[in-house]
Parts: C-alpha cells; sequence; structure tokens
C-alpha cells in the first residue's frame, strides 16, 4: 500500500477548491474526468461507510480509512485467490514433491472426466512445456500460477 505522504498527495490533489475536504462531488468529478461516467448517489453510496452523517465531504482522516478499506480488501482477495492456488496445486501434485510432472496432470485431468486431455501424454507434455520456464519438465508453484491465469489451448 502507498505511504502517508502519498495518499496525502492523492486526497489534495481530489481537493479542487483547496478547502481542506474532499466532496462527493470532487470524487464524482475526478473519477468522471477518468471516462468513467458515474453519478454523486453512486460515489455517495461507496463512500458511505466513510462519511460521517448528513455529510457530503471526506476530512483526511476519513479519506484515509477509506483508500485503506479499498487496499486492504484487494489484499484480502489476493491471499485468498492464492490460497486457492495452492489447494489446486496440492491436488496435481499427487506425490507432494513440489512439482506436477506430466503423468500426475494426466492422472489428474483424468479424474475429473477430461478424457481427451487426460489421455494424451503428449497434449499434457505440450502444456507443462509451455509453462515450464526452468525446462526441469515439470511445473513448480510459480509456473502453475502461470498456467493458471493463462488461457491454455492444447
Amino acid at each position: 500500500m502507498a505511504d502517508l505522504d502519498e495518499i496525502r498527495r492523492v486526497y489534495e490533489m481530489l481537493d479542487e477548491n483547496g478547502d481542506g475536504v474532499v466532496s462527493v462531488g470532487e470524487v464524482c468529478g475526478f473519477i468522471n474526468k477518468l471516462g468513467i461516467s458515474i453519478s454523486e448517489d453512486d460515489v455517495r453510496s461507496t463512500l458511505n461507510k466513510s462519511l460521517q452523517e448528513d455529510c457530503c465531504s471526506l476530512r483526511f482522516e476519513e479519506f484515509l480509512e477509506f483508500y485503506q478499506s479499498i487496499f486492504n480488501h484487494q489484499d484480502d482477495e489476493e491471499k485468498d485467490e492464492s490460497e486457492d492456488l495452492m489447494e489446486a496445486f496440492r491436488v496435481f501434485d499427487e506425490n507432494k514433491d513440489g512439482y506436477i510432472s506430466c503423468n500426475e496432470l494426466q492422472n489428474v485431468l483424468s479424474t475429473m472426466g477430461l478424457i481427451p486431455q487426460g489421455q494424451d501424454t503428449q497434449n499434457c507434455e505440450k502444456m507443462i512445456c509451455s509453462f515450464d520456464t526452468d525446462c526441469n519438465g515439470a511445473l513448480d508453484f510459480s509456473e502453475f500460477k502461470t498456467m493458471m491465469s493463462s488461457k491454455i489451448s492444447p
């Protein structure tokens, strides 16, 4: 996450009229300048947890809380995604050696009912070769992550 000085610069940039608070209108205007069409009601709804009751602007402390909640949420999503990928990796890594071999890939694909892919050794070898950056004939977790985030076409 950005440091406090960077967040303050963002806040000051949003505070176009320099009154020391960022209004819903200023946030809306900024987002619209980015080419994203959004209404003040939508911005207000998004900022609702950070806005004080009957208030239409954020002091720096409130903006900081809002900013941190956005990035903490993104960090949580990335953590969950990484944990899900590790769990999937463990399913493929049948012998638990930290690598997915062609045979392991083939076994899991067959077990999952992906019979054509699971029966074709050459197809499994191609999949592994496409992402095997260290050319050891198997996928480590990093290579598996790359494979899972790519469109696989045998």
